[in-house]
């Protein structure tokens, strides 16, 4: 049986003269850079839609503090003093919100 693979000419792994496969892989692939000439005006970008709302949705999640401290003393000071209550119909009304916006973002 005999081990060939594809692009390395008539020799077998073991008996190939000329270095290591992989040697003479990266050689016969490799691209030189220096006779190749760049050609102006051929490389373009194109920016969608969906890439320009996500860029500035991350540039305000980037810009938005991680706590709002304030809040979270309020917060602490209400529930500390027993004057804090929940309320389950604005829960509710932001989860479906939530839901709702994720269903049009898709």
């Amino acid at each position: 049986m005999t081990d060939r693979i594809k692009g390395l000419g008539s020799g077998s792994l073991g008996a190939s003269s000329g270095g290591s496969p992989i040697e003479q892989i990266r050689a016969s692939t490799a691209v030189s850079t220096a006779t190749s000439s760049p050609q102006p005006g051929v490389d373009s970008v194109n920016i969608t839609d969906s890439a320009r709302r996500l860029l500035a949705l991350a540039q305000a999640v980037q810009s938005a503090p991680e706590v709002d401290t304030q809040r979270v003393a309020e917060l602490q000071q209400s529930i500390g003093s027993g004057q804090y209550q929940v309320q389950p119909e604005r829960i509710a009304d932001r989860l479906l919100q939530m839901e709702q916006d994720l269903v049009a973002a898709q």
